[in-house]
């Protein structure tokens, strides 16, 4: 199931500044899952649907000046926090598919500046459960020792979890994915070690299989074309997640367009967004 961790990160920070930017993020080329003549359409190897259940864990949020990721280890700098998990050991879990998110901890309001570049940490886990019906059939995303596997027919949808610890689908460890474009700037994700907030990246981080060593968190950094402007009239923010249409996918090995989930199920994007208000004008 490594084809999914590439559109992990892509939706995974979309943002709205009320009455002034709009900004949103685009899950890689991956499709909705059709309910037409072919569950997987075209050459598409991948499809994505919205899922019943879908957990993360959130552990931090800002605002930069400048970019956090410059060097090899997130830089907080010039960044102003803007949500710290009460418990920085686990994180604020929360499952997404419920919509509006009240993650537990302390949400401060941004100090006055200019920011280019927001970014989020997070587990590198997330867990769903997930049914797609088409045509009057079901297919269901099961668990292999807890770890989202096949897509079945046969009921129930099992609740499983996926660990992101490559970016790549072979070779070294790859824990950089770089340069996803949106309407609005770019978008960066990295694997990193929660001891140091270290990335994880290249021969000396990889595990000896592929995947990247000692992984345990999931940052992505955005860069906006147009920095967020945040005055002594900014009055309030708030964050929301969602993952309509998203959060979990079905994959295909077989020959296109086709009806065949051959590769499994497993998470997928998930979107989101701040919404910043400013006081009326007097």
């Amino acid at each position: 199931m490594l084809n999914l961790f590439k559109t992990i990160v892509l939706s995974i920070f979309s943002i709205i500044f009320i009455s002034s930017k709009s900004f949103a993020v685009t899950a890689e080329t991956v499709k909705e899952c059709s309910s037409g003549t072919n569950l997987f359409t075209g050459s598409a190897t991948a499809c994505r649907f919205a899922p019943q259940l879908y957990k993360a864990r959130v552990y931090e949020m800002g605002l930069c000046t400048t970019n956090p990721m410059s060097g090899a280890s997130l830089d907080r700098t010039t960044c102003t926090t803007v949500f710290t998990a009460s418990d920085q050991t686990n994180g604020s879990l929360h499952d997404f598919a419920l919509g509006d998110a009240e993650l537990v901890g302390t949400s401060t309001r941004p100090a006055n500046g200019t920011y280019t570049f927001p970014y989020i940490i997070l587990k590198h886990q997330f867990t769903i459960k997930a049914e797609f019906e088409r045509g009057g059939t079901t297919y269901y995303v099961k668990a292999n020792s807890g770890a989202c596997d096949t897509v079945s027919t046969t009921a129930p949808a099992q609740e499983c979890t996926d660990s992101l610890t490559q970016f790549n689908q072979s070779g070294d460890c790859d824990g950089e994915y770089l340069g996803a474009r949106f309407a609005g700037g770019t978008l960066n994700g990295y694997l990193m070690r929660a001891s140091d907030l270290d990335k994880r990246d290249g021969v000396s981080d990889d595990d000896g299989s592929g995947g990247c060593d000692a992984v345990d968190r999931l940052v992505g950094v955005m860069e906006l074309d147009a920095p967020v402007v945040i005055t002594p009239s900014t009055i309030s923010f708030k964050f929301t997640f969602n993952v309509t249409g998203y959060g979990a996918q079905m994959f295909t090995g077989a020959a296109r367009p086709n009806d065949n989930p051959n590769g499994g199920g497993g998470s997928g994007p998930f979107s989101g967004f701040f919404t910043i208000i400013d006081s009326p004008q007097q």
